[in-house]
């Protein structure tokens, strides 16, 4: 079963995740990572779409639960796979390896993460179904 939505997902998840951490360490301007935002926003909302239109043949309820099932997918998976083996390792390591104060942070990015994910997904949501009232409505006026 390949599930190309949630494969975007996945990468959105990485890429958000990355460009918040790098941000946090400040190794970013204010403006350099509101304009990195802006683009990784951008891509993944248009890796998305592309992704999205591979099910163009597919009834549109059956595309929207194929859409709405794939994020299910990472957002479940995504904080099991991240979170767990954390959780985990801080159990098995002193607490003078300084891995406790890691975990809010983690667990900060991976939700900030999540968020911009759904956003991706609602607004290519949003524009796949206006493209679609579009060519409905070019139809009927020719």
């Amino acid at each position: 079963m390949v599930l190309p939505l949630a494969a975007v997902d996945a990468v959105g998840v990485v890429l958000f995740g990355t460009l918040y951490a790098v941000a946090g360490a400040d190794l970013l301007s204010q403006g350099d990572f509101l304009g990195c935002l802006l683009l990784l926003f951008a891509l993944v909302t248009t890796l998305w779409m592309q992704a999205e239109a591979r099910n163009q043949q597919l009834p549109a309820l059956r595309r929207a639960g194929r859409a709405v099932m794939e994020l299910g997918v990472v957002m479940i998976a995504t904080p099991a796979l991240v979170l767990m083996p954390l959780f985990w390792l801080d159990t098995q390591l002193p607490p003078e390896a300084g891995l406790r104060p890691k975990l809010a942070p983690v667990m900060t990015i991976l939700l900030i993460s999540l968020a911009l994910v759904l956003m991706v997904n609602l607004a290519g949501s949003m524009v796949v179904a206006a493209r679609a009232v579009y060519a409905r409505r070019r139809r009927v006026s020719h």
